[in-house]
């Protein structure tokens, strides 16, 4: 072979090893295209076609770009006739727009261009067919793609041209022309449109200042995630200004604004990131957060998200971020993945983060309807450490826009839009909502009783019948209600009852009016004035009077309540829930509900109670598991594939897998076989000289673990989560429909048998997995062309190129798997998206008839088309002024007729991230805010509830009306220990930027606040009384991470201002952090900021900032500080003061300030007197000043009656009250004489006695028992009995048991002998006695000189199969090694020398023995048989102890041994003469051996039962069925879990089990079957005390006694008895206590007797024999045959008779409650109810089924069941006495 590899020119070599092109794209393998494929397509239909091109095996893009699209007219002309036809289908535009995209810049184009202006052959005229067909195209992708418009502007030009000079006046010319004039006036728009747009407008933002001019393309049809295109280019996306004060044209043009607007708000910073990335622009980058280095490692498929991408980040990178605390790839973020900077990428979400601290690895979700790239996709897919990528992640929070722009797109823009009229033209006139007319009355009782008063509110449930909630609320003064007003006219204010009657202010009434009268009603609400309150009271009414606007004969419709956050959704819904004392009827949407109150009134609480009540639709539920199904067949298809791929990036591929794909190629394949004859798995190993012997799992392999959790618990801002909650209610249904968990480990253990056939070695799988790492991952270096001149015979190639070429098939393989992947994705995204679809149409059939829905904007975005359908009359938005416009619209459906907008827009506004829009293009401007600007109705309350007079003073530089309610001014005390109630603290100290991100801290102010924190806890206010306020993030993290370290502030709130708002606290510590050099002052100089950052304190307000830069900045701040001077409110630290020593004061303006105040108050010593007359031991503290809760430590010594000191410590509370002396002494015990040492104020008790005392147990022995036991009778009872039982047992041994743990005497313990006897392998048992020894658990002792058996002793052994190798040069044995030798021993002498020299003393072919006959003369001449000494003697070396044995003498002996051997001795082996050692290995001997080993082997089969490994796996199967059958008809006996463990084994296939083993597990299942059989029997006729007492606690004895057995051994003789002999016992205590209680007549003394006999007998102490049995037995024949019949008052004569006489077979009687005898005919099953002629209890039943009362009566015929039972019906027979 030449040295260039596979033969292949140098220059073609140099080209492909030395070009710095990248790698080929790595496509999935298809075959080439063809003009057949065209031709077949044209007499399909529109829709076939369409279909049939989008598909990627059609490879459309390739045929566009074929070269012969420019040769063959045939090939053009099929093709135009084809994307003609595609146009016809209008109600596809969006695939139709797929193929569209594919024409610009092809080669078909370029042929079109061409052949235009050809003439046909056989007319010499333009081919007007041919024409036509592409203008048709040409007018459908203009009007689809306009600013594609270029790629086609020379053919139309062409085409106008040969038009117009053609003298043509065919039909086929004017409909051509005709078309041509639509297309070229469609290029004057398009033309024309581009005129108006501003050049200027492709490097910076279109700003228009005519907000009415068309936009270039139309909103609906814009991606919501970008191109990389759309990122990449400098040309800006065309926006428009929210108009603030005026009108829109239309609903499209507000929604085209709005949309854009909020798109840009995401898209921009990631397109500014990305530009700043890709050209290194100078500073850091706040707008991504960059990846380098990043490495995909396969795809995944997961229950919860499907199929996900896993990606392993730079460890050096992921360590050195503190996950826990980082909004860092949070659960739907915004990913972008590229591997060549940008020029192509791929957009995911973060779908899971929670291997990301231990692993480094993230999982992804690509996003469905994004452009992909699909080489990188490829490249996703492949487990690849050697590619990076590069990944960036957007700062904007994907998921709280996604749902919005969705819902924008998809909202009408005709008439049908909500509130136009007042939205879009501000129409300014105040209508009433369309369910009010003049003649509609209200019932005004809900705000005319007190607000405080008691209401119930009524709801009935949805059910399956009904599914309407029915409302009700009731007040309790509503009596004292004037009728007038509870039917008063709504729009006739005149009628109203005035706003004192109401309960509100003037304000508050005003409100009121507006709100229940107009369409659209604004309330503004200053800080603390009660608009959320207000909001309630407006709720409350509109349920009140719910009849009005949701009437019966109308489609029930929910109030729709719409919050900003979670938070003040869960706040207005609780103060609804607690006004109206309302529990149902409430659904709270979105799964961020923190609140315990709301969050049973979840949307997955509703779901939970419709899935049990199944109160959807059932043709809808049963929709479900089609749904289910259709996902886990996808599922199960991808997770095939994914094991193909993770097997090829970890393993060598086999042949039969490569040639099955059709991967190499036949001359390969023939090559590879033909020199080889190993297997097909095993031929390419040996080709790359991988040992088949070792493991092929390559170390890098990432083994996926599902995710626990979803998100690291970090506070969001939005319903980032709400997926995840669906989700995981959604895994509850996959566990209903996916294969069992059995089903799955055995799927599992299959497949990695397949992958994983071979046994290794782990010495070499370390090198072996090097090798398999270099050949997988190291890319190939050929090509499809390459390989054709690739040498045949490939076993002549060297290492590196045989690993080149598998390199070549590896990767072709992994292409073919990729394209499998990819084509089977669409299946399974499609089986998701229809299974989200299937929940949300669930999900509205579960809302639609609530009460009120609550959820937050983003939540309402992703309901739209729920909302939708709801139709809500009414929608409440609280926070209004906080709320983007596009997010309050898109929670509006079109049969909205009430919108109530609740806010502030002095306080917080919407806020945009990207600044600029906020500022140029008004995007921070809230509905709430427009409407008031554009003087559009509403009310602002003017009277706060909240601040003290001190605090609301500066709310008068944002409200100018604003006013204190009365309680403000007399209900909120002065901050203690402070002389100031307000103050700001002025400080110099600078803040700092955080590392990661862009926001602000300052640890001056951060150390100052925890530290004033703790100094307000010590002047005795509780930390829930106070909030630490924060401007910035990075300041909120500061201040956790240093109070984590101080527990005495737990529970103190630090909370970031924008969200805060709505919430209120006590004491505000607030930091404004800002403090620079630069005087900048960001966030602080937002108006809105400072007017809620302001107005939160109820009590004291403590600002901490730099004042003179912030006056010096902004005005506002500057009217801020003048107002502070003025009333001495500023200063450079707070002055703390003592309230016990006023004069003692300190300026806090320092931290270390705050230590010279340890207690809170001063450092001198408290003086106050406590109540006990000690002096207080503390420093001076200012909580607690009456020392209400001071405990004093010091003693009290004075002495008591009995004559010792007090020890207890000073009880100021009970003054000269000692406790009881607790002085130990000596006392004697009344009862028993005993001393005991006890306190001096206790008397003695015998309880307290440790020391015994005779007593007799109920057993009737006589022992020593703790003294306290004699007082209690029951304990004396449970005691147990520790007197030997020495009974002899049926092993003729003493039982070692007690007669308390033998139950006396009837359930002895085993047996505690040892056996001591000797096994058939010689070893001695040691077990405990049993009838049988059990088998030998010892390591086996055969063996052989091949091999030795490595099982235990008890197992049966596997016969050595190796030729015998009993041979010499004399004779030879020619059978098995196991078999009886065909040779005798060989008597020639050994020749073999010894090491000294000497000639061995040994035999012919035996092993030579250690001694010498002449240099260890006196061992071996050693006289024993008396013929060692002789000159020529022999020996024979015995291996087991080592004696060397005269061999004439040895014979003998052995021979003596053989023939002394028959069937009445024992199998035994021979024995050493010298030393009785056993002979169990001797050449020369091996005959009489083997015949030992065989005879030890039957006798093995023998005690296994003669049972094959087969036959045992069938009885353990049947054993198993039993079990779970038992563990499911146990009725009465209740198992531990360590008792159903112990049946555990049964499921390991690989545990050995004797017979014996089985057995004991049979007998137990038996017994527990029958045991539970007499519970059921005894429960049903006994009483409930005599059943527990003298049934059910024996027979749980008896349970758990069976449970003490070994699991090795079956019971022995003694305990079957025991059992059988208890149970017997148990079953005639049923028979007589039944009998006792269901006698009717008065017994006379003789009768007495016998049953007391019978009794007796069943109650004695000690085992019940036979002789009991027969005594009860005959007693219960006597008593029958004497007396009458029990219960009856009839002879036996008598009852025969009436049996007779009836003629009806057994079973027709029964009994009443009370006993009295009845008959049922016919059947004999129950059919109708009646009633006892004996004592008038009910008897009989229906449908056949007896009263549980009544029971069947078996002795009056002497049935063992009912006529009609189960056991009749079934045939089965009477179980028959134990």
């Amino acid at each position: 072979m030449k040295s260039s590899r596979f033969q292949i020119d140098n220059d073609r070599k140099r080209r492909s090893t030395t070009s710095n092109d990248p790698l080929p794209s790595k496509r999935p393998y298809l075959p080439p295209i063809s003009y057949t494929s065209l031709v077949n397509l044209m007499d399909k239909s529109p829709d076939d076609v369409l279909t049939v091109m989008l598909d990627k095996n059609f490879q459309l893009r390739k045929f566009l770009n074929d070269k012969r699209m420019t040769e063959r007219f045939d090939w053009i002309s099929s093709m135009t006739t084809l994307l003609e036809k595609t146009t016809q289908c209008v109600e596809s535009r969006e695939h139709l727009g797929s193929i569209f995209g594919q024409l610009p810049d092809t080669p078909y184009l370029e042929g079109v261009y061409e052949d235009i202006r050809k003439p046909d052959p056989n007319t010499y005229q333009l081919r007007f067919q041919f024409i036509e067909l592409f203008l048709k195209i040409a007018n459908q992708f203009l009007a689809m793609m306009p600013h594609s418009s270029g790629c086609l502007i020379k053919i139309l030009e062409r085409i106008e041209l040969l038009m117009s000079k053609s003298s043509s006046d065919t039909s086929e010319f004017k409909n051509a022309n005709e078309i041509l004039s639509v297309v070229l006036e469609r290029i004057k728009e398009i033309e024309k449109r581009r005129e108006l747009l501003n050049p200027k407008s492709l490097t910076t933002v279109t700003t228009n200042e005519n907000n009415f001019d068309q936009p270039p393309d139309d909103y609906r049809q814009l991606p919501i995630v970008p191109s990389i295109n759309e990122i990449r280019l400098e040309k800006r996306p065309y926006l428009r200004k929210n108009i603030i004060d005026g009108i829109y044209e239309s609903a499209k043009h507000y929604i085209d604004i709005h949309f854009r607007l909020l798109r840009e708000d995401f898209i921009g910073p990631l397109r500014d990131g990305i530009h700043q990335y890709l050209y290194k622009t100078e500073g850091k980058n706040y707008n991504i957060r960059i990846y380098e280095n990043v490495h995909s490692l396969g795809s995944q498929i997961t229950p919860r998200s499907g199929l996900v991408y896993n990606l392993r980040l730079d460890p050096k990178v992921a360590c050195r971020i503190h996950w826990a605390n980082s909004r860092r790839l949070i659960y739907g973020n915004l990913l972008l993945l590229t591997r060549n900077r940008f020029q192509s990428c791929v957009f995911a979400t973060v779908e899971d983060r929670s291997r990301i601290q231990t692993e480094s690895v993230l999982s992804a979700k690509i996003l469905c309807n994004s452009n992909y790239d699909q080489q990188t996709i490829e490249h996703l897919g492949r487990n690849d450490s050697l590619h990076p990528l590069t990944m960036i992640e957007t700062m904007t929070f994907f998921e709280a826009y996604r749902p919005v722009l969705r819902a924008l797109q998809i909202m009408p823009t005709d008439d049908t839009f909500p509130f136009s009229e007042f939205l879009i033209k501000l129409t300014p006139e105040m209508k009433p909502p369309n369910y009010l007319t003049q003649t509609t009355t209200y019932d005004f009782t809900p705000l005319l009783v007190d607000p405080n008063g008691k209401v119930q509110t009524h709801v009935s449930m949805p059910s399956k019948f009904d599914t309407r909630h029915m409302l009700k609320i009731t007040y309790q003064q509503a009596s004292d209600i004037d009728t007038k007003y509870k039917r008063v006219s709504v729009l006739n204010k005149n009628e109203w009852p005035t706003n004192e009657e109401l309960h509100l202010n003037p304000k508050q009434y005003e409100a009121l009016i507006l709100a229940l009268t107009n369409k659209i009603a604004l309330i503004q609400g200053p800080p603390g004035t009660g608009k959320t309150y207000l909001g309630v009271r407006i709720t409350e009414m509109l349920l009140h009077n719910r009849s009005v606007w949701c009437p019966s004969d109308e489609q029930s419709t929910p109030i729709l309540m719409i919050c900003h956050t979670n938070h003040a959704l869960d706040q207005f819904l609780e103060l609804i829930v607690n006004r109206l004392n309302i529990t149902k009827g409430i659904i709270r949407v979105g799964s961020r509900c923190q609140n315990p109150i709301i969050q049973k009134l979840t949307l997955s609480k509703a779901r939970e109670y419709a899935r049990i009540t199944r109160c959807i639709p059932s043709d809808i539920y049963y929709q479900k598991k089609k749904l289910m199904e259709k996902k886990f067949a996808a599922e199960r298809h991808l997770k095939e594939l994914e094991r193909k791929m993770q097997t090829s990036q970890t393993t060598i591929l086999t042949l039969s897998l490569l040639t099955e794909y059709f991967i190499i190629d036949n001359r390969h394949k023939t090559a590879l076989i033909e020199r080889r004859n190993d297997r097909d798995e095993e031929i390419l190993l040996r080709w790359l000289h991988v040992h088949p012997g070792y493991e092929q799992t390559s170390k890098d392999l990432i083994y996926r673990e599902e995710a626990k959790t979803r998100n690291d618990g970090y506070d969001l801002n939005e319903e980032e989560v709400e997926e995840e909650r669906r989700r995981r209610y959604d895994e509850d249904e996959y566990e209903q429909y996916s294969p069992s968990p059995i089903q799955k480990c055995k799927k599992f253990k299959k497949n990695s048998a397949d992958d994983h056939p071979y046994q290794y070695d782990r010495k070499k799988a370390d090198e072996n997995n090097r090798l398999i790492k270099s050949i997988i991952q190291t890319p190939t270096t050929l090509t499809d062309e390459t390989v054709l001149a690739v040498h045949t015979d490939i076993w002549t190639f060297t290492m590196e190129q045989r690993y080149d070429l598998y390199r070549y098939w590896l990767s072709k393989y992994q292409k073919h798997v990729s394209y499998s992947i990819e084509e089977t994705r669409p299946e399974y995204n499609q089986a998701i998206t229809d299974l989200s679809e299937y929940f949300l149409l669930q999900d509205y059939y579960i809302l639609k008839d609530s009460i009120i829905i609550a959820m937050t904007t983003t939540c309402a975005a992703k309901h739209h088309t729920i909302l939708e359908k709801l139709q809500s009359k009414i929608v409440i938005v609280e926070e209004a002024a906080a709320i983007f416009e596009a997010h309050v619209i898109t929670a509006l459906s079109t049969k909205c007729e009430h919108l109530i907008l609740i806010g502030d827009h002095v306080q917080l506004k919407p806020n945009p991230t990207v600044y600029q829009l906020g500022t140029k293009y008004n995007m921070d401007v809230s509905l709430f805010e427009r409407l008031v600007k554009n003087n559009f109705p509403n009310v602002r309350l003017n009277i706060q509830h909240r601040m003290r007079p001190e605090i609301g003073r500066l709310m008068k530089h944002f409200y100018d009306d604003l006013e204190d309610d009365i309680s403000v001014k007399t209900n909120r005390e002065s901050i203690r220990g402070i002389d100031s109630d307000v103050f700001f603290i002025n400080h110099q100290y600078s803040d700092a930027s955080v590392t990661d991100g862009s926001s602000k801290y300052n640890k001056f102010e951060a150390l100052y606040a925890i530290e004033l924190a703790k100094y307000l806890i010590k002047q005795n206010y509780g930390p829930q009384q106070i909030t630490i306020l924060v401007m910035y993030l990075g300041q909120k993290q500061l201040i956790v991470k240093k109070m984590k370290e101080k527990r005495d502030l737990h529970g103190i709130r630090i909370m970031v201002t924008d969200n805060y708002q709505g919430e209120e606290n006590d004491i505000i510590i607030l930091s404004l952090v800002r403090s620079n050099i630069e005087k900048r002052i960001g966030f602080l100089k937002i108006h809105n900021r400072i007017c809620v950052a302001l107005s939160r304190a109820r009590c004291g307000l403590f600002v901490l900032g730099n004042m003179d830069i912030l006056a010096e900045v902004d005005e506002k701040w500057k009217q801020i500080m003048t107002s502070l001077v003025e009333t001495n409110h500023i200063g450079s630290g707070l002055c703390l003061s003592c309230r016990q020593h006023p004069e003692d004061k300190t300026i806090a303006d320092k931290i270390e300030s705050f230590a010279q105040r340890p207690e809170g108050g001063c450092r001198k010593r408290c003086d106050a007197r406590l109540k006990c007359g000690h002096c207080c031991e503390s420093l001076c503290h200012n909580y607690d000043l009456e020392h209400a809760e001071v405990t004093c430590h010091q003693k009290c010594y004075e002495r008591l009656s009995c004559g010792h000191l007090c020890q207890k410590q000073c009880h100021y509370e009970n003054f000269n009250r000692h406790d009881q002396c607790r002085v130990t002494v000596d006392k004697k015990i009344p009862e028993c004489g005993h001393e005991i040492r006890v306190h001096c104020s206790e008397t003695p008790d015998v309880k307290g006695c440790q020391k015994t005392s005779p007593a007799r147990l109920p057993c009737g022995h006589i022992i020593n028992v703790p003294c306290h036991l004699l007082e209690s009778p029951d304990e004396l009872k449970r005691y147990p009995c520790l007197k030997p039982c020495n009974t002899i047992l049926a092993c003729e041994h003493k039982c070692v048991g007690t007669c308390s743990t033998c139950f006396t005497g009837r359930l002895h313990v085993p047996c505690g002998q040892k056996c001591e006897r000797e096994l058939i392998c010689s070893h001695v048992c040691k077990e405990s006695c049993a009838a049988n020894c059990p088998l030998c658990t010892r390591d086996c002792q055969t063996r052989c000189v091949h091999s030795r058996c490595r099982k235990k002793c008890g197992e049966l052994c596997i016969p050595c199969r190796e030729p015998c190798a009993y041979k010499c040069k004399h004779l030879k044995c020619t059978r098995r090694c196991s078999e009886l030798c065909n040779r005798e021993p060989c008597n020639k002498p050994c020749y073999e020398k010894l090491r000294c020299g000497h000639q061995c003393i040994g035999l012919c072919g035996e092993p030579c023995p250690w001694k010498c006959r002449i240099c260890d003369k006196s061992i071996v001449q050693e006289i024993f048989f008396g013929t060692e000494d002789e000159p020529d003697a022999r020996f024979v070396f015995l291996p087991d102890c080592r004696h060397i044995i005269e061999v004439t003498s040895l014979d003998r002996h052995i021979n003596e041994f053989v023939n002394e051997s028959n069937a009445n001795t024992a199998i035994r082996f021979p024995e050493c003469p010298r030393c009785r050692q056993r002979i169990y290995r001797c050449t020369r001997y091996t005959s009489v051996l083997n015949r030992v080993y065989n005879l030890i082997a039957q006798v093995k089969k023998k005690i296994l039962g003669h049972t094959s490994d087969e036959e045992i796996s069938e009885q353990r199967e049947q054993i198993l069925a039993e079990h779970k059958i038992m563990i499911i008809n146990l009725k009465e006996i209740v198992l531990a879990q360590t008792q159903i463990d112990f049946f555990s084994k049964l499921y390991d296939k690989k545990y050995f089990f004797s017979n014996d083993k089985l057995n004991l597990m049979a007998n137990i299942i038996r017994f527990l079957n029958h045991m539970d059989t007499i519970l059921i029997h005894g429960r049903i006729k006994l009483q409930e005390d005599i059943f527990k007492e003298f049934v059910h606690r024996p027979i749980l004895y008896i349970v758990e006694y069976l449970y003490k057995q070994k699991c090795g051994r079956n019971f022995a003789q003694q305990q079957l008895n025991d059992i059988q002999w208890e149970l017997k016992r148990i079953r005639r205590v049923i028979y007589i206590e039944n009998f006792i209680g269901t006698l009717q007549k008065e017994l006379d003394e003789h009768e007495q007797v016998a049953i007391d006999s019978m009794r007796k007998l069943t109650r004695k102490i000690g085992p019940f024999t036979n002789e009991n049995k027969i005594q009860f037995d005959d007693l219960v024949k006597k008593f029958k045959y004497l007396n009458n019949l029990p219960g009856l008052g009839i002879t036996e004569k008598e009852r025969k008779a009436i049996v007779t006489a009836l003629n009806m077979t057994k079973g027709h009687w029964y009994t009443c409650p009370k006993g009295h005898p009845y008959i049922i005919t016919e059947c004999g099953g129950a059919m109708q109810e009646s009633q006892c002629p004996e004592c008038g209890e009910r008897i009989g039943g229906q449908n056949h089924h007896l009263i549980e009362t009544n029971q069947h009566f078996g002795l009056m015929d002497g049935s063992q069941y009912g006529a009609w039972s189960n056991e009749a019906n079934l045939q089965l027979p009477h179980l028959p006495d134990v």
